[in-house]
């Protein structure tokens, strides 16, 4: 059954920090806010199974299809608060995310950029569901502003592993065109004073392991949390 944990720790990190600054957003914890993480949890490991059963031959597809069910449907029972308190109609928009997500997934494969980015906008909306399923709300400003943070990482790390130009071109572009739309939509600025990291990065490539990025991207979140939680979004 190992085989079916994702082994993802940069998935794993991101979702918890999105979920975490959800909830000092709130600014509440209840006991829905425990079942709602596990069910993310649940959600998010179930990428797992969903790839085995991608790559699986039909007639041997059986048990990563039944397994990615099975996650599926915990993960749904757990999340049963949200559908109590908000209508079909107001969750039905964000499922365009997970359904981008799959599909992007089984098209150009889970390395493709455009998966990765999908990935990261996916995970951002634990914030979103983290505020949701304690009663504060649908905030879609919050899940924008932590997507936005997040998905720098993307290309943070593309810079480490292709250390080609027009990625560092295009972490500058990001971080850039990110603070002016902060600026426009009226969000604190404040908040992408992490990514600075990013910007550094991109002009020296300081040399540091991909165990040591990994850490780095953590304190990332977390400053970001705390950003959050001094200044609002």
């Amino acid at each position: 059954m190992h085989r079916y944990f994702l082994k993802e720790y940069g998935s794993w990190g991101v979702m918890t920090m999105a979920y975490l600054t959800g909830l000092v957003a709130a600014p509440q914890v209840n006991m829905k806010a425990f079942a709602g993480f596990f069910a993310l949890a649940f959600l998010i490991n179930a990428k797992q199974a969903a790839t085995i059963w991608m790559r699986t031959a039909a007639e041997k597809g059986i048990a990563p299809g039944i397994i990615f069910a099975i996650q599926i449907l915990i993960a749904s029972a757990l999340l049963f608060p949200l559908y109590q308190q908000y209508d079909f109609l107001s969750l039905l928009p964000f499922a365009v995310f997970p359904a981008s997500y799959l599909l992007s997934l089984k098209v150009f494969g889970e390395h493709a950029i455009i998966t990765e980015v999908l990935g990261f906008v996916l995970l951002s909306l634990a914030a979103l569901a983290a505020k949701a399923i304690v009663g504060s709300g649908l905030d879609t400003n919050l899940f924008i502003v932590i997507a936005v943070f997040f998905v720098a990482g993307v290309f943070r790390v593309r810079i480490q592993l292709r250390k080609k130009i027009r990625y560092r071109v295009v972490m500058f572009c990001y971080v850039g065109v990110a603070a002016g739309f902060f600026y426009l939509m009226g969000y604190r600025t404040v908040l992408l004073l992490p990514l600075v990291d990013n910007l550094v990065f991109a002009l020296t490539l300081y040399r540091v392991g991909l165990q040591a990025t990994g850490w780095i991207e953590m304190a990332k979140g977390f400053a970001f949390l705390l950003l959050i939680a001094a200044f609002g979004y």
